[in-house]
Formats: structure tokens, sequence, C-alpha cells
């Protein structure tokens, strides 16, 4: 087999410029600091560094929902707490009031249920930064707990619906909280409200004897109590899903760490080794070049 002199300079300058095509991409890689550029630079690696791009994008959104879920969730817990101190209160002043006191004594406890309903109603009317009402559902713009003047009663204008926010795969946590299912009895919503005011309203009244109603403390007593358990209830349960989030928030950030190690394994250039490469290819097209024109100069009638 005959080798031209024009294969000679072919197969030179192929090598040449393969060598010239990885030393631009390895000075690339020291330029941007990244070993993966383009996914043609290593397919597998670019594979997985899009998922992992993916699952940070989705762990980022998740720890924003996570932010954005506390704060309400605090504001609620606080406003909770503020109707069990209410009740609390309030057992206390009808424990008092059940021992069995003159009309005007009666009349004097009354008046200071009559005050501690208010407190209880504005705490059940409690608002938001932005104005929404924390404990109407979903209906955020209508106030809750409403006096009814034709029915002389409390009635409840919200609904029963409740929103969640996702905080992680296939988790939901509910943002909403509804305090004032606790305030029911049997079918009627509101009811303990409505028994405390008409037992106050009837301790206000001269003309009724404070004995026809001594029965009606007891059980409106009883009924507080129940209330109580019943809000203390989810006071724990806000608790426990703010302590959720945190743990939720915590698994994410040591994830999102693992994943960034991941990811600079991947991608990151090696510095030592990318340094070397460069000085082994520029090495290789200093020799080659010499070598092309050292070939290039021969003759045979050099020789002759």
């Amino acid at each position: 087999m005959r080798v031209s002199s024009l294969y000679n300079s072919t197969a030179m300058m192929t090598q040449l410029s393969r060598n010239g095509d990885r030393l631009s991409k390895l000075m690339e890689q020291m330029a941007t600091q990244k070993r993966v550029n383009v996914p043609s630079d290593d397919p597998i690696a670019a594979t997985r560094l899009v998922q992992i791009n993916r699952e940070q994008s989705a762990l980022e959104q998740y720890k924003s929902n996570i932010s954005r879920l506390r704060g309400p969730l605090s504001i609620q817990e606080s406003h909770v707490k503020a109707v069990n101190n209410q009740l609390l209160a309030l057992d206390d002043k009808l424990l008092s009031a059940a021992n069995g006191h003159s009309q005007q004594d009666m009349a004097g406890y009354g008046a200071e249920i009559d005050s501690m309903i208010d407190s209880l109603v504005a705490s059940l009317n409690a608002q938001n930064e932005n104005g929404g009402y924390l404990f109407s559902g979903t209906n955020t713009d209508t106030k809750p707990v409403q006096w009814d003047e034709a029915s002389g009663k409390y009635i409840y204008a919200g609904n029963d619906g409740t929103r969640e926010t996702t905080v992680a795969n296939g988790v939901n946590v509910t943002e909403n909280t509804n305090i004032v299912g606790s305030f029911s009895t049997g079918d009627e919503e509101l009811g303990m409200l409505n028994q405390l005011k008409a037992l106050s309203t009837k301790m206000q009244d001269p003309n009724i004897a404070v004995e026809s109603y001594q029965d009606e403390i007891s059980s409106v007593l009883s009924q507080v109590k129940s209330t109580r358990d019943s809000v203390s209830g989810i006071f724990t349960d806000l608790g426990g899903r703010q302590n959720r989030l945190t743990m939720l928030e915590d698994a994410h950030t040591d994830v999102s760490m693992a994943n960034e190690l991941v990811v600079h394994d991947l991608a990151d250039t090696d510095w030592a080794t990318t340094s070397y490469e460069i000085q082994l290819y520029t090495n290789s097209i200093q020799v080659s070049n010499k070598a092309y024109s050292m070939i290039s100069s021969l003759s045979l009638f050099s020789l002759m």
C-alpha cells in the first residue's frame, strides 16, 4: 500500500483538529467552571442534572409554601389560645354564679357574661392583615359570627370549606381552622353562644327569679367545658401542624443540600484534572505541529 503525501497531510490535519476541539472544550470548562455545559459533554450526567434541577425546583416551591403557611397558622393559634383563655374565665364566672346570689349580684354576673360573649365573638371574627376572616371557612370575605335580629340569635355566615397547601410530594396541610364547630350544640350552629346569651339575659332581668334558672346555669357550664375541651384540641392540632411544617422544611433543606453536592460532583470542573488535560493537549498539538512540519519538508528530491 502506497502512502501518499496527501494522506499524511489529511490525517495530520484531522488529528490537529480533534486536539484543537478537545482543547477548546477544556478551555470552556475552565472558563465556566462546569464540566457539563451541553448534554453532549456527558449525556448520562446531563440527564441526571435535569432530574435534580426539577427536584430542586419542587423543593424550593414546597419551602416557599411552608413559609407562606406558617404565618397564618401562627396567627390562628394565637386567636384560638385567646378563645381558650376566655372560656376559662367564663367557666370561673359561671361557677361563681352557680353558688347562688341575690338578684342584684346575678345581674352583675349577667353583664360580665355579656361582655365575655362580645370578646368571644370578636375572637371568632378575627381577621388577618389583608382583612380576610380567619374562621369563616373558605368564605373569607364574610364575617363568620353575626347577630340575627329576626331570630335573636347568633348565626354562622361562613362555610365548612377547607383550603390545603402542598408542602411535600403527596403531602397537604390544611390552612384554615374550623373553631366555630366547637360552639355548636346538636344541630344548632353556635348553640353554646346562644344558650349563654339567653342565660345572661335572664340573669339581668329583675322579674325572673334566680332559682328559676339555676339548672340552666349548670347546663351552660357543662356546655362551656365541652367547648373548651374542643378548643383545646384545636389548639393542639394547630401546634401539630406547625411542628409538621418545621420537620418537613428541615427535611427539604437536607435533601436540597444533598442534591447540591451531587450537582457539584456531576457538573463542576475538576481544576487539577482539567489543567493537566489542557497541558497534555497543548503539548500534543505542539508535537503534532512539529511532526507535521518535519514530514511536510521531506521530499524524494532531497535524497537524490
